[in-house]
């Protein structure tokens, strides 16, 4: 039986280092990160590039979208063969993302080994926002300073939903992300996974389907959390399923013992969780010593440099995916090429892989497929944004088509696989449900 989860975030526990401070890396000729500058204070050289006389304001339709900034129809970005986006990353502090930078990285340098797409190189900056939504703002003035023509592949737990909505304001696109509510809610925001908000509407009508009622819910505490968790108590209280408490949690918190005897105290017949890898290490492990082992459910659980720590509390613990589970399609021609490029170029980032990482994968394939369908055009922000916007029924291999258009949001991927922990390994069980709502 199933359970399903409803926003974790695929990151694990960094080792300290320079906040704020970019690394340089050389694969296939091209230089993919180097070191940014310093910010810049609005109406600097962090804004240049979206404003001028050659650019548009796209306007959106209905109340639902975000109002984005001018589209430049200059070469912002372009220059020497090369295209340069960039990309936030939580690289220091509580989080490690930089397995979802170096999966964007890996795919760039797949393309750049094999000649490039329309004669160009690409390029990645990346900038630490080290769990901290000043320092991610601060990444973004630093990235626009050096005229990246894009974001690709963000992946700042507090720093994303605010900056997605900057970029939107200064008309910056923005392909990939973790699933926040401010991607699906700009006309120049191109996700590829699930939102978060439709992953808390999918939890509660799975458990509806596996005679759940009376779940306990424990959520990270973070800015976008908010409309993921109404979602999924919507769809627990429209299915006549009641939660016996709601609990909040820091992403810091240590020990989850004190946590761990207040649910049990409450019996309740499952557990629905959105936290971080590690935090689950932590949830799992003092339910261990507890000798609790409830039904559970959680998105991002199959990290394998986390779930070593999880021990066999995790046998039997189910989650959806928006993306293919890696671990038991091995075979599969497109996660073989996703995991043979990613070791190949970063080896070291193997037992970091995870559903987050390959949603980023899929953002890097989007991003050359709309530079791919520019052709001979001038590459631009608005010609980024009107290729984006002719993707139609795209196959990633690793998610179901995705399709965008001109419009206020976007909103490509509804579909989801069941997966369950079987013995340590994650076993999908179900073929794509598609699930509307909220």
């Amino acid at each position: 039986m199933a359970l399903s989860l409803l926003a974790a975030l695929g990151l694990g526990v960094a080792v300290a280092a320079n906040v704020g401070k970019g690394t340089t890396t050389t694969v296939a000729g091209v230089t993919l990160a180097g070191p940014a500058p310093t910010a810049q204070t609005s109406g600097s050289a962090a804004t240049q590039g979206t404003q001028g006389t050659a650019a548009r304001t796209v306007t959106t339709a209905g109340s639902a979208g975000q109002q984005a900034g001018q589209l430049s129809t200059t070469s912002t970005g372009v220059s020497n063969g090369v295209i340069t986006v960039g990309g936030i990353y939580d690289e220091t502090g509580p989080v490690d993302s930089t397995v979802e930078r170096d999966v964007v990285r890996a795919y760039f340098a797949k393309v750049n080994d094999a000649g490039g797409v329309n004669g160009y190189k690409l390029r990645l900056i990346d900038c630490d926002s080290a769990y901290d939504p000043t320092q991610a703002h601060q990444c973004t003035l630093r990235l626009l300073s050096q005229g990246v023509l894009a974001f690709v592949g963000n992946n700042s737990v507090s720093g994303e939903e605010p900056e997605t909505k900057y970029l939107t304001q200064q008309g910056v696109p923005v392909v990939g992300g973790l699933g926040v509510p401010a991607e699906f809610n700009s006309p120049i925001s191109y996700p590829v996974v699930a939102s978060f908000v439709r992953d808390g509407w999918a939890t509660g009508t799975h458990s509806s389907l596996l005679g759940i009622t009376h779940p306990a819910v424990v959520l990270v505490s973070l800015n976008f959390v908010e409309p993921a968790k109404q979602a999924l108590l919507d769809s627990l209280h429209k299915h006549n399923i009641h939660e016996t408490s709601v609990n909040m949690v820091d992403i810091t918190k240590p020990d989850y013992t004190d946590l761990v005897i207040k649910l049990r105290g409450e019996n309740p017949d499952a557990v629905l969780a959105g936290l971080d890898p590690y935090s689950y290490a932590r949830f799992f492990q003092a339910m261990q010593r507890s000798g609790w082992h409830p039904k559970f459910g959680g998105l991002g659980l199959d990290k394998p440099s986390a779930q070593k720590d999880y021990g066999t509390q995790v046998y039997g613990a189910e989650s959806l995916t928006s993306v293919t589970e890696a671990q038991d399609h091995q075979s599969d021609p497109a996660i073989k090429d996703y995991q043979d490029t990613v070791r190949h170029y970063f080896p070291n980032q193997m037992e970091a892989i995870d559903y987050f990482s390959e949603g980023d994968w899929v953002a890097a394939k989007v991003f050359v497929e709309a530079i791919r369908r520019i052709g001979k055009n001038p590459v631009t922000r608005k010609s980024l944004v009107d290729a984006l916007n002719t993707i139609k029924n795209f196959d990633t291999g690793l998610t179901v088509p995705i399709t965008y258009s001109a419009g206020s949001s976007h909103d490509p991927n509804h579909c989801f696989d069941w997966i369950r922990n079987e013995n340590g390994t994650w076993t999908t069980y179900s073929n794509w449900t598609c699930i509307e709502g909220p």
